[in-house]
């Protein structure tokens, strides 16, 4: 009796205990995979939202760095918004086309093509005020004779102008005397550091303009290192590995191309702070007045190039930073709803310039790829006071 029972007992599991075994492991499973794309959701993001945060504020605070040094050294409102002649030898063509002298210039573009901010300011340690001229030029190779030089080395960039005409750019290759500047064409040595240099932004044709010490005629010292920034964002290059990114070059730099600054960045917008008594809808005030250093508008609009006087009044600038996450959502996408132009439609969230004008702000347009609804995106905004055209030389 007592084998018997043991063989019994030794025969194993029945066919349909196999198959309830195996149905609770494949529920199992399932449960299991279920709780990790769940997870992975959750993953997602929330290293989207670590990934937005780091470009958007990477990329800003590049931005407002330059925007805050905007105008240092052309500040003098006699010249701020002539018209800029140059000559590049490190260019080809060497010709450079004309430019405003501001610190700041706006290039507003529609759709998903960016903005492009071109920023100009100087990099002089001694003097940032424009000097008068001492003397009539009579050719436009003669040295430029100061009433003081204080301030000005070999190796300084200068730009010289006066009121109603084009304002030239020079390379400092000698200081004879007491009050003269040369602009000369050969090779020159920075004392500071005795290495010997090449003028790069001395034209062989001399100056276009013969400047008048009787018309007031002034020069501006930007120093060794002048920076003429231009920034934008890339989203439709051939290449995707050049997409999404935040890009600057210095064309007053030795190397003039466009360098990324941050990455995920899809789009860049930015609006003039205008202080010329305008009411636009886009500010709040109680009296709108003119040249009392209070912004009374903003807008895409660039002032008059025949009118100086209204670069002048730029006192600030908005701008706005568009980045995304770097891993999309997984398929079916719907991260971001999707894109409507019109400002009433609640359900897009990409927006920025809110105000009086647009309470719930005005729509960002970033589909700039096909799969652009797979992405999460945040705005960063920020107005940048021009703090030197506020600190302007009267």
């Amino acid at each position: 009796m007592r084998r018997h029972s043991l063989h019994r007992f030794q025969r194993g599991m029945s066919l349909v205990e196999l198959l309830v075994a195996t149905v609770i492991s494949l529920l199992g499973v399932l449960i299991i995979f279920q709780v990790f794309a769940v997870n992975e959701d959750v993953r997602r993001a929330t290293t989207s939202g670590s990934d937005e945060q780091t470009s958007g504020l990477m990329a800003l605070m590049t931005l407002e760095r330059d925007l805050r040094h905007a105008g240092f050294g052309i500040n003098d409102f006699a010249l701020v918004g002539c018209n800029m002649k140059s000559y590049d030898a490190m260019r080809t063509p060497s010709s450079v086309p004309d430019f405003p002298l501001t610190p700041v210039e706006i290039v507003s573009n529609a759709g998903t093509t960016p903005d492009v901010i071109r920023v100009i300011y100087g990099g002089s340690k001694q003097t940032t005020a424009a000097v008068q001229l001492g003397n009539n030029m009579d050719t436009g190779t003669d040295p430029v004779q100061l009433i003081s030089r204080f301030g000005f080395d070999p190796g300084d960039v200068a730009i010289v102008g006066q009121p109603n005409t084009n304002c030239t750019m020079m390379e400092v290759t000698g200081v004879p005397g007491l009050v003269d500047l040369e602009h000369g064409l050969g090779s020159y040595v920075i004392p500071q550091t005795g290495e010997s240099k090449t003028p790069r932004f001395n034209d062989p044709a001399g100056f276009p303009e013969l400047y008048k010490f009787l018309l007031q005629a002034k020069v501006m010292n930007l120093g060794p290192s002048p920076v003429r920034a231009e920034i934008t964002v890339r989203n439709n290059e051939a290449n995707p590995a050049e997409n999404n990114q935040l890009v600057s070059q210095n064309m007053w730099g030795q190397v003039a191309t466009f360098e990324p600054v941050s990455e995920q960045i899809v789009h860049l917008k930015a609006e003039y702070g205008m202080d010329d008594g305008k009411d636009n809808g886009t500010v709040v005030r109680a009296v709108y007045s003119a040249d009392d250093n209070l912004v009374d508008n903003f807008t895409t609009v660039s002032p008059d190039l025949t009118n100086p006087q209204d670069w002048s009044r730029v006192r600030s600038v908005r701008v706005a930073i568009i980045s995304r996450s770097m891993t999309p959502d997984r398929a079916p996408c719907a991260a971001t709803p999707d894109f409507s132009a019109d400002v009433n439609n609640d359900t897009y969230p990409v927006r920025w310039a809110r105000g009086p004008d647009t309470p719930k702000g005005r729509p960002i347009d970033v589909r700039t790829t096909a799969d652009w609804r797979c992405y999460r995106y945040r705005v960063y905004e920020t107005t940048v006071p021009l703090r030197n055209m506020i600190w302007r030389q009267e």
